[in-house]
């Protein structure tokens, strides 16, 4: 196991997760790279014998999970599905996440002509599923069913948040890393305060605790939620650039809070970069 390193800008504890680039850094990087190979690794002799060797997945057409379970799927000698709603092929192939997985020769796969929200394609891939075989790739879904892959390698890259850090910023989305941080958090006896942030999208606390291995008052943690788009692309340096679709924006949020200019030593969570694909 490789801890990604923590790094100091400006005062400002970073968690450099995003530093986590099998596919180099020319590529989409971060967390969720390592959370889909050692998913798929685990389950290979499942996926090739039962699954008909094809992993698949659901994702905006915006959306890193598209491009992440394409390559992962390249480098482990697998076939791919890649589904998505609300657009044709052809328009899809006009953005560069749908692009490059076709490049890595993954199937495209329009799961409803007019809709694109998470429940809608998910629940027509499934449908799909029962016709061909696949081993379906949804990162939250899969939280519960496979948290060794899914919670399990976030919560051991807390181990290097030093001691000193008095206060742990997330950004969130889904959330799924959160959830592996706050399982970190208790694993690893860390004594921070955990702060998520939500840029937008509905609050995902429920969500969170869902997913959590122990009863809910075994945790504590924070939660807020933002009014950004996320169709927004926003710009952020703090000595390398973030991800401009949730990093920047949950980064705004975070240097606005009280809770971070009393902070002493406070820290941020950087889980990855796609801006390669925006």
């Amino acid at each position: 196991m490789e801890l990604t390193p923590v790094e100091n800008y400006s005062g400002t504890l970073f968690k450099r997760d995003d530093l986590y680039a099998p596919y180099g850094a020319d590529f989409v990087t971060g967390g969720k790279i390592r959370q889909c190979r050692d998913l798929i690794e685990t389950n290979l002799d499942y996926i090739k014998s039962e699954c008909g060797s094809t992993i698949s997945t659901a994702a905006s057409i915006h959306s890193p999970q598209a491009v992440i379970v394409s390559r992962v799927a390249q480098e482990y000698g697998l076939k791919s599905i890649i589904g998505f709603g609300n657009t044709t092929i052809e328009k899809a192939l006009k953005h560069k996440a749908m692009s490059w997985c076709k490049d890595m020769g993954s199937e495209l796969v329009v799961l409803s002509e007019s809709q694109g929200f998470n429940n809608v394609i998910y629940s027509n891939l499934n449908k799909l599923a029962e016709t061909r075989p696949m081993f379906k790739v949804l990162f939250g879904y899969a939280a519960q069913q496979y948290r060794s892959s899914i919670i399990g390698k976030i919560a051991e890259q807390v181990q290097n948040i030093p001691e000193e850090c008095d206060i742990l910023f997330v950004p969130c989305g889904s959330a799924v890393t959160f959830t592996g941080v706050v399982e970190g958090k208790r694993l690893y006896d860390k004594k921070f305060r955990l702060v998520g942030l939500q840029p937008f999208g509905y609050n995902r606390v429920k969500d969170v605790q869902k997913n959590l291995e122990g009863m809910i008052w075994d945790y504590d943690f924070d939660f807020l939620t933002g009014n950004w788009s996320y169709q927004q692309l926003w710009s952020r340096n703090v000595g390398f650039e973030l991800d401009k679709i949730y990093e920047s924006k949950a980064y705004d949020m975070m240097v606005d809070l009280d809770l971070y200019k009393t902070a002493s030593n406070p820290c941020y969570w950087v889980i990855g970069n796609s801006n390669n694909i925006r």
